[in-house]
């Protein structure tokens, strides 16, 4: 192994890790500390956490503070999760099914190059399955050399929009890519095509129940509601990659040839409108109102603040079943572990945002 990553190099500039944003993290959840941040994170940025990362703090239409969300106490199944977690990454590092090797790749330690090839392992053997396209995808947009043979055989980003038609997001990511390539009329052109997608879907939720279940497979007698809190953690240390990289997009509109503002402008109403995600909405929305122009400037504002808003009410919302998951009374725990799986199953099946109920 030594001597196989003394040949590999990155391109200039490039780390050792996928494109940054694949695995930015930050320790919002009270139950993460700072020492286990790195290996909590997922490097794919599909996990997300249940509400945006622009929810944290809730904002009126000018941006004001109105309000923070209350600090969680204090987990009493820290000792539990501890545990816990050690046995998912032990058993993801050694089991040979699709799903296991497809969360032990996404590790943030995991070595860029394996965790190319053990995603297209999984990738392969389950080709319907949408989270593992797109983790591959996303792996691929990693700047190696030399490329993984699992992403230079097969450009996985066009192969993402190809495989997966109704689908925006990954066509706004190859707008993206064309930006960082700076050939300005592709990336119209795919911000043109994406428009007219039904839906936009990084597959953050399905990945979300896909390592749910993983944690509530592993032996044991750990309580469900530990491992609920496991699973939130994980969410909540995560950003996702396809709403970072969206929200780059179009930074200087005015630049832009003729059509390209309102190009831009479309995209983002696009997928502040059918995002399946917050984060995905909340980038839209972004990226709407960067590209506004005076006559639409008032309503893109104001439908960023809708989003961030809704964002945060259905953080709120969620952060209810958290403070059950520390009842004495285990009846009231399992109520609240029963409610917190059928909303997980939801949105992998309709998408975040369109279950939850905040208005």
């Amino acid at each position: 192994m030594a001597v196989c990553r003394a040949r590999r190099r990155f391109a200039p500039g490039a780390s050792t890790s996928p494109p940054s944003s694949l695995h930015s993290c930050a320790p919002v959840s009270p139950f993460l500390t700072p020492s286990r941040i790195a290996v909590a994170c997922l490097a794919v940025g599909l996990v997300v956490a249940p509400a945006a990362p622009l929810a944290q703090v809730r904002t009126d239409a000018r941006g004001t503070r109105i309000t923070e969300p209350p600090s969680a106490p204090v987990s009493r199944w820290q000792a539990e999760r501890d545990a816990l977690d050690q046995a998912v990454r032990s058993r993801a590092s050694t089991a040979t099914t699709p799903r296991e090797r497809w969360i032990d790749a996404t590790w943030g330690d995991a070595d860029p190059w394996a965790r190319a090839e053990m995603l297209a392992d999984a990738r392969i053997r389950m080709p319907d399955e949408k989270v593992f396209m797109a983790s591959l995808a996303i792996a691929c947009l990693a700047p190696l050399q030399p490329l993984p043979a699992a992403c230079d055989a097969t450009d996985r980003l066009a192969d993402w929009a190809l495989r997966d038609a109704d689908n925006g997001v990954p066509t706004l990511l190859l707008a993206d890519r064309a930006r960082q390539r700076n050939n300005v009329t592709a990336m119209i052109a795919y911000l043109d095509e994406a428009v007219a997608k039904a839906r936009f879907d990084d597959y953050a939720d399905r990945a979300a129940l896909l390592l749910w279940e993983a944690i509530r497979d592993v032996p044991g007698t750990v309580d469900p509601a530990a491992r609920v809190e496991l699973a939130i953690d994980y969410g909540r240390a995560h950003v996702s990659y396809s709403a970072r990289q969206i929200a780059n997009l179009c930074r200087d509109p005015a630049a832009l040839p003729d059509g390209g503002g309102a190009a831009c402008r479309a995209a983002g109403d696009a997928l502040a409108g059918r995002g399946a995600t917050w984060a995905l909405r909340g980038a839209g929305a972004q990226l709407a109102e960067r590209s506004a122009d005076p006559g639409t400037r008032a309503a893109a504002r104001q439908q960023a603040s809708t989003v961030q808003r809704r964002a945060y009410d259905c953080a709120e919302s969620s952060n209810v079943d958290v403070a059950d998951l520390q009842a004495a009374d285990v009846t009231a725990r399992a109520r609240a572990v029963a409610q917190w799986e059928v909303r997980l199953r939801q949105a992998a099946q309709r998408g975040q945002a369109a279950v939850c109920p905040a208005g």
